[in-house]
């Protein structure tokens, strides 16, 4: 039979004395060292987290794409504004040095400038009219050997052939007279390369007008302006092809006779 151990006995009677209200019995001497440890305490409750509430913060306002795109785009350096404010001032200076381009001369004044170089007269004449192969037509010279529009033309057709090698070829009341000395074609119908009335009146009006000085040439300028009108309106047709061996100061009159009269209407 097991043994039980005093102490055990002894802690059993006292917890019986103590649930009736009798005194505990003493504890032995031995029994001194032994106390009896007391019921642990039940752990306190431990409070559950607080979790703290989540704010929703609100969506970005939404930017027009415009917006967007001026916002992005690069600025204006600081140095751009007294450059533009200074670049008008610039470009007249700039303007200033330029060199002014002369106007084309148009109407029949252009058509002679073509005509002087497609004829060859340039190849002989020089192409300001200083000569070179033939005589100069610069520095008034046409005027002082064809004193009218219709000896320089009859000139002009027949050529140095059909005038003959010596004979004078100038007007009769020309200051400077000249002698044929060769080399000179003529542009009638009969010529390799002939021209029509109005073609041989262009280039002499160019020959009489662009290489001499503005008051020698102020008639003959009326002169042509006065055909470009009245060719341009329809009111003469000089599409005239002419016989250069035949042709005499009074056919040209008669071409520039309606030019003639309109000049003097103007006064």
């Amino acid at each position: 039979m097991t043994e039980i151990p005093e102490h055990l006995l002894k802690r059993s009677k006292a917890a019986k004395a103590a649930a009736s209200g009798e005194s505990a019995p003493e504890a032995d001497a031995g029994d001194a060292g032994t106390a009896v440890e007391p019921a642990a305490a039940a752990p306190a409750p431990v409070a559950a987290a607080t979790v703290p509430e989540v704010v929703a913060e609100p969506e970005p306002a939404r930017v027009a794409n415009y917006v967007h795109a001026a916002n992005e785009r690069k600025k204006m350096p600081f140095w751009i504004a007294p450059v533009l404010l200074a670049l008008p001032v610039w470009a007249m200076m700039y303007v200033g040095t330029l060199e002014r381009v002369p106007q084309g001369l148009t109407g029949l004044l252009g058509e002679g400038e073509e005509i002087y170089v497609e004829a060859g007269c340039s190849g002989c004449h020089g192409a300001e009219g200083g000569g070179g192969i033939g005589p100069a037509l610069s520095d008034g010279e046409p005027h002082l050997t064809f004193t009218s529009i219709e000896d320089q033309v009859v000139w002009i057709a027949k050529g140095s052939t059909l005038v003959g090698t010596g004979v004078t070829y100038s007007s009769a009341d020309s200051p400077r007279p000249r002698a044929v000395a060769g080399g000179m074609p003529g542009f009638g119908a009969e010529a390799a390369n002939s021209l029509d009335a109005e073609e041989i009146l262009a280039v002499t009006l160019y020959e009489r007008t662009q290489f001499e000085p503005g008051d020698v040439a102020t008639e003959d300028l009326a002169v042509a302006a006065a055909l470009t009108e009245l060719l341009e309106t329809g009111e003469i047709d000089l599409q005239i092809d002419f016989d250069g061996a035949t042709l005499t100061a009074a056919d040209v009159a008669s071409w520039l006779a309606p030019a003639r009269e309109a000049v003097a209407a103007e006064g």
